[in-house]
């Protein structure tokens, strides 16, 4: 009896050893996710980068509006170095000053030499008509030589007013080209001066939006400062919306194509790691390029669209962390990997019996995060081998 009584405890004791290296079949849902990360951006952006001016290529930043401060519309977000174009505007000033100058003593001096061409022509005037008046005299005590005299002197007359009333036609055109060419040289150096003056102006960038500044890093991920050079058409800030917000992801070549418009996704922000945002895959990069210029693995960009957006939360460049959901598969029996085995005839699961161990025969859908979607002749609840 005593025997028996043993025998029995130790069974129970290895049933309750096996006991827990067993587990149950659920019935639950399961989803394929596809892991990226991100960084949150504005769907509304303007970029503030140096203006194009003449002769410079390189622009020193003189002032600049604090990173993440709420940023006006027509407000200065940034201000170059203006020394150079100062110094062109003085020496533009200098030759305008000249230019004025010598137009105003070429119409000074083409006036005078009018005059004096009109007053000649005054002369010519009255010897021609006194000459005129000679030669149509009829006297008949005149000697033939004094009556060609005369003819002689109408006909020089004539030529010498014909003659000045040419040269001061010819000035007058003259003039007017020469004149022409001064004020157009005014004009010229008016307008280059005027240029620069707008210059000046335009190297205090100013912002076309409201919006947050957010310093914008150069190709080694430094951010500008003051009295940094910066090349000609590199940004230096960037005016973001915050009211409309989206998250741009890196989605890696091997699960590009798992990704597809529409999908669900789940949103992790580093400074709110309790909480799961929700969005959608709204637009889908076109080529693919590398992560970085550190990483050269191959990545193409995809836009998030956030549901709810939490501006005390949210910045524009916050890190995140996203799950695609690409598939849900729903109320599949499910179990661990581990309790599957496998052999020449398929996959089967162990379960223990009074009898000993029995086979189970099953059919693997698919593997999900450790756990494989399973059907057969088994049932939800049903508890096999680990």
């Amino acid at each position: 009896m005593l025997a028996r009584t043993l025998m029995f405890s130790c069974l129970f004791a290895l049933l309750g050893c096996e006991k827990a290296n067993v587990v149950a079949i659920k019935t639950e849902s399961l989803k394929q996710v596809v892991l990226a990360s991100g960084e949150l951006e504005s769907k509304q952006t303007q970029y503030i980068a140096p203006p194009a001016i003449s002769r410079m290529w390189q622009y020193q930043i003189k002032s600049l509006a604090p990173e993440n401060s709420k940023i006006e519309q027509g407000q200065v977000v940034v201000s170059f170095d203006d020394k150079q174009v100062v110094e062109r505007l003085v020496e533009e000033n200098g030759k305008l000053t000249q230019a004025k100058k010598e137009l105003e003593n070429k119409v000074l001096k083409e006036q005078e030499k009018e005059q004096e061409l009109i007053l000649t022509l005054a002369e010519k005037q009255m010897d021609f008509d006194k000459a005129q008046r000679r030669a149509n005299i009829i006297d008949n005590s005149q000697s033939d030589n004094d009556r060609k005299k005369s003819q002689i002197d109408f006909t020089i007359a004539k030529a010498e007013l014909v003659l000045a009333k040419r040269k001061l036609a010819f000035h007058k055109k003259n003039s007017a080209s020469n004149l022409n060419r001064l004020k157009a040289k005014v004009s010229r150096i008016s307008g280059e001066v005027a240029l620069l003056k707008s210059d000046i102006e335009r190297l205090k960038v100013k912002s076309p939006i409201n919006g947050l500044a957010i310093y914008r890093a150069n190709w080694q991920g430094e951010k500008p400062a003051v009295g940094e050079n910066i090349q000609f058409g590199q940004p230096v800030v960037e005016i973001a919306v915050i009211e409309a917000m989206q998250l741009r992801a890196q989605i890696t070549e091997p699960d590009s194509g798992k990704v597809a418009l529409g999908q669900v996704v789940d949103i992790y922000l580093d400074t709110a790691k309790d909480k799961v945002y929700k969005g959608e895959v709204v637009e889908l990069g076109r080529v693919f390029r590398d992560k970085s210029y550190q990483d050269r693995s191959r990545v193409f960009d995809v836009i998030i669209d956030i549901n709810d957006i939490d501006l005390e939360v949210m910045k524009p460049g916050m890190s995140a962390r996203i799950e695609v959901i690409s598939s849900v598969f729903e109320n599949h029996l499910t179990l661990p990997v581990q309790a599957i085995q496998k052999s020449e005839s398929g996959y089967y699961v162990v379960k223990d019996s009074f009898l000993g161990e029995k086979q189970i025969p099953v059919s693997v859908m698919r593997v999900i995060s450790g756990r494989a979607l399973v059907s057969g002749d088994i049932s939800e609840g049903l508890e096999v081998n680990l």
